[in-house]
């Protein structure tokens, strides 16, 4: 008899809720428990207070960076994967998160396929925990 799966959850926090829906959206399609917050403190409360597997991080004010939140978030809760959402360049990316372990990251006009390579890449490993 196979195991059935827990479902994951999933928090996204970005200041543009659009953007929140959106990947929100494109987590559900795969069957995420998805939460959304709209600051960095009503996030971090969500990470202390449940089980998240995974977040996806963009910026946490309009004139905020999602860099401003890896420490606090791996520090919080160090088995939670991560996913940022940046129009910063990948070298600059790869340097502000080096030691953060994140997945990867996507932009804020990120496609479809984009975030869908990630998802694999977080359900592989996540398979192997």
């Amino acid at each position: 008899m196979e195991k059935k799966q827990a479902p994951l959850h999933a928090l996204v926090l970005d200041a543009d809720p659009a953007l929140s829906r959106r990947v929100a959206h494109s987590l559900s399609e795969k069957d995420y428990m998805v939460v959304t917050a709209s600051s960095k403190e009503e996030a971090l409360n969500m990470l202390k207070a449940q089980s998240i597997q995974l977040a996806v991080l963009g910026n946490p004010t309009k004139d905020g960076s999602c860099f401003d939140l890896l420490k606090d978030f791996v520090k919080t809760s160090p088995l939670t994967s991560l996913i940022l959402i940046s129009d910063a360049p990948g070298k600059e990316i790869h340097e502000k998160a080096e030691g953060f372990g994140i997945l990867g990251h996507v932009s804020r006009s990120y496609s479809p396929e984009e975030i869908q390579k990630l998802l694999e890449k977080f359900e592989r490993i996540n398979q192997l925990l």
